[in-house]
């Protein structure tokens, strides 16, 4: 992976409950932690991910530089509009700490 291909700004959110000052609900993932530039590959449902013996169907798939802020219990938001997705793994794929695959899986 080159630098070249990483075309897509993806941007996470950490949650940070807070509540709607108009209607008083609950709002959460509303502190960005990071906007990065992703390679953002979509993914077929032949490639599943397979976490705590229930499968999920991962969305997206993305390669970024390495940070190690970037964990699980985050949500994400390609190109700062359109849907969120959650982090469903983060995996440094070599052991090398130059780059992490993301599996996304879409929020319903």
């Amino acid at each position: 992976m080159s630098a070249g291909e990483l075309r897509d700004r993806v941007t996470f959110y950490s949650p940070s409950p807070t509540t709607d000052a108009l209607r008083g609900q609950s709002i959460a993932y509303t502190t960005t932690v990071a906007t990065v530039w992703a390679h953002w590959r979509g993914l077929t449902t032949r490639e599943t991910l397979i976490a705590q013996g229930q499968e999920t169907t991962p969305a997206a798939r993305l390669e970024i530089y390495y940070r190690d802020d970037i964990t699980t219990r985050l949500r994400a938001q390609r190109n700062g509009a359109g849907p969120l997705y959650e982090v469903a793994s983060v995996n440094d794929p070599f052991g090398t700490r130059i780059w992490l695959d993301v599996d996304l899986v879409e929020v319903p």
